[in-house]
């Protein structure tokens, strides 16, 4: 399952980027529509994400669910990857260099927050359904990164 997470994700935003930001360059409306800055693209972002760590796969009971699951997490990322392209396109054109990379800093980290959320998720369901336990401890040179 990690690895189907893993793969889907990243095609995703490969692919949305190249996409949104590159072959299409799409920008938002050229007016200054502050209300759709400052109101709209933060409740959507925001219902985005909130509908994407609300649950975990550890919940999700039974194959069609999980198609569901699937099908709305591809859309939720591809929608985020939209509106980062977006606000980072139109936005560039006022910006300096400092500002271009800073920008798209935030935007992608917010991304990869998000697939690294999706991947450690994922990873949950080795251990569903058992106590804390039943869980195979970490081996302290594990944890220390160091081995004997």
């Amino acid at each position: 399952m990690i690895q189907f997470v893993i793969i889907r994700n990243i095609v995703l935003v490969v692919f949305g980027v190249w996409f949104f930001e590159f072959y299409l360059d799409y920008k938002l409306p050229e007016e200054n529509n502050l209300l759709l800055f400052f109101v709209a693209i933060p409740i959507i972002w925001a219902t985005i994400t909130q509908l994407w760590t609300s649950y975990s796969y550890t919940e999700i009971n039974g194959p069609i669910l999980l198609f569901c699951n699937h099908v709305l997490s591809m859309l939720m990322l591809f929608g985020t990857v939209f509106l980062v392209c977006a606000v980072l396109n139109t936005v560039s054109v006022i910006l300096d260099p400092v500002g271009i990379f800073m920008f798209h800093a935030v935007g992608w980290t917010v991304i990869a927050a998000i697939i690294m959320y999706d991947i450690v998720d994922a990873g949950r369901l080795k251990y569903a359904g058992r106590s804390r336990r039943q869980i195979p401890p970490f081996k302290e040179e594990e944890r220390s990164g160091t081995t004997s």
